[in-house]
């Protein structure tokens, strides 16, 4: 191998370069992103043709895999398989854990033409340098051009932009790791919660049935009844559950057609009514009639409002008269039409709001599993709509849902 001495103009280039791609060792980027940005300052710090990044493959651990390139052409695909450990310049670098420099790589034995470049043989030099996490090989960074020498100092910047790529993927992996265990944390606590949700509900069944059997035996109408309107409420507590479960689990989105939507707040006002009643709940409804045809999935816009009805009914206190509205309105300066379901508890907390969309949280404790306020904004999400609410301590709460107007064209003729 041939070295010559640096210029000064290329020293101070590639000390720019390394404080360039060490200013993005911290960065919130993607890890693909960062490692792209990586080639791309590289090759252009010590003019090269090509600079790329090969990872090895976690599902075929004997696979380096193209992760990110500067200069290959558009056939060499990000994430198909390069080499196998010991296969190719690439492949002796990692599986040896040393660093190659060649002047002509064509000459060497280790060397393997990649066949996407048809005029590969011009990219004489090489450098390939392993990228180690500690002494553990993850990948390999190589860097090729047409001249057939290295400076020093060349070969050293790549072991140090390896060494950058190295930091950026372990700083990668054990966020994502950190992620995975606060995740697992999450779902263990709120299962948890679920549980004893469902615990609470499984008792009320058992008391409910419990005063049925004893009221059957005895021919006691009266107990009887009381059995049923306890174990009445908890089997739909329970249905609930899983409907939003499921909902929140699938992958298939909602299916939207044409439909009116003040029809559907009429069944859940006829619906709903009757069980507020025995809480000593008014339900005051507004429709606005001007309301036009809108896009919806009848079925999971009906289960939205049905939580957001559940959750005010949930928000007065016990014993205390309520009132809840139901409302909708046409916004023509925005075409928008929106939805407000406002109850008059006693609001929610301000530690607490920003939190009320997590999958999981919960203001209710042992009454309530944090599911289906993330549904219904999955639900909403899909509609094209927006959801959010407005609180006052003391005073109660109205939340929102804003649905969009279809244009002319958008609307298919009803089946």
């Amino acid at each position: 191998m041939s070295v010559s001495t640096p210029s000064q103009s290329h020293d101070r280039r590639i000390a720019y370069a390394l404080l360039e791609i060490s200013n993005y060792v911290g960065s919130v980027m993607e890890l693909h992103d960062i490692l792209q940005t990586i080639c791309e300052i590289g090759a252009r710090s010590i003019g090269t043709d090509t600079c790329s990044i090969y990872l090895l493959d976690d599902d075929e651990p004997d696979f380096l895999v193209l992760s990110a390139s500067k200069g290959l052409s558009r056939a060499q695909e990000l994430g198909v398989r390069g080499f196998r450990l010991g296969e190719g310049v690439p492949g002796w670098a990692a599986q040896h854990n040393q660093t190659v420099v060649l002047d002509d790589a064509r000459n060497d034995p280790r060397y393997a033409r990649l066949d996407d470049l048809p005029h590969e043989e011009v990219y004489m030099a090489y450098i390939c340098t392993p990228i180690r996490i500690q002494e553990t090989v993850v990948g390999v960074l190589t860097i090729r051009r047409t001249q057939s020498h290295w400076r020093e100092d060349e070969a050293i910047f790549a072991e140090i932009v390896a060494k950058q790529a190295a930091i950026v993927i372990e700083k990668a992996r054990l966020y994502h790791q950190k992620i995975d265990a606060e995740r697992l944390a999450a779902i263990a606590i709120s299962l948890s919660e679920v549980a004893h949700y469902i615990k609470n509900i499984l008792q009320n069944l058992m008391g409910g049935g419990f005063l049925i059997e004893k009221g059957l035996g005895a021919q006691d109408i009266e107990r009887t009844t009381r059995g049923w309107q306890l174990l009445k409420p908890n089997v739909q507590k329970i249905q609930n559950l899983v409907e939003n479960m499921l909902y929140y689990a699938r992958e298939t989105r909602c299916q939207l057609e044409p439909a009116p939507l003040n029809p559907i707040l009429t069944t859940l006002a006829e619906e709903s009514r009757e069980a507020l009643a025995e809480r000593d709940i008014q339900l005051n409804v507004t429709i606005d009639e001007s309301i036009p045809t809108l896009l919806l999935d009848v079925s999971t816009i009906h289960d939205a409002i049905l939580n957001l009805l559940s959750n005010a009914r949930d928000a007065i206190p016990e014993g205390q008269s309520g009132v809840i509205e139901l409302r909708s309105e046409f916004h023509r300066a925005s075409n928008t039409v929106r939805i407000c379901i406002r109850d008059n508890g006693n609001g929610i907390p301000a530690d607490v709001q920003k939190k009320m969309f997590n999958l999981f949280f919960s203001t209710k404790g042992k009454g309530g599993t944090g599911i289906g306020l993330a549904a219904t904004r999955k639900i909403v999400d899909e509609h094209g709509g927006h959801m959010c609410f407005d609180t006052k301590i003391g005073e109660g709460t109205t939340f929102f849902i804003e649905l969009p107007v279809p244009r002319p064209g958008e609307l298919r003729p009803m089946d």
